[in-house]
């Protein structure tokens, strides 16, 4: 999908592969510069691609090109901003044995002040019910 996309806009001119983004293997998409490559992950979720063109099972399907791109650009930043990479060797560990093992540059980057240990989330409110309508 995203290789047939990326042609279908460098065949219109609106986007230029560049030979030094290549990667080895890769196809139209990964010779895209990097805001090329947000360009045509735009044109995708903006359906502004000839979907007749695009490989099954994306062909003529709006709803399912909307919601791969759209995974695909949560799935990249809850990676990119995540602390997986900071467990190391433990991140393959079952969730209660995995330790940090340095701080993840990203939190440096977004100024994010560290680990809150016995942090618990919002659980909600407490609701009192009566038994009837009269409570």
């Amino acid at each position: 999908m995203l290789d047939t996309a990326a042609k279908q806009l460098v065949n219109a001119h609106q986007v230029q592969p560049c030979p030094q983004c290549l990667f080895p293997g890769g196809g139209m998409f990964s010779s895209l510069s990097r805001q090329d490559r947000i360009r045509t992950l735009a044109a995708l979720e903006n359906l502004d691609v000839d979907l007749y063109l695009l490989p099954s099972p994306y062909e003529n399907n709006a709803g399912l090109i909307k919601h791969v791109t759209d995974a695909l650009n949560r799935f990249s930043m809850f990676g990119y901003y995540s602390e997986w990479p900071a467990y190391g060797s433990t991140r393959l560990y079952p969730p209660d044995s995995r330790r940090l093992e340095f701080f993840p540059p990203i939190w440096q980057e977004v100024e994010y002040p560290d680990v809150s240990l016995g942090y618990r989330d919002f659980r909600g409110f407490l609701l009192k019910m009566g038994r009837n309508e009269n409570e």
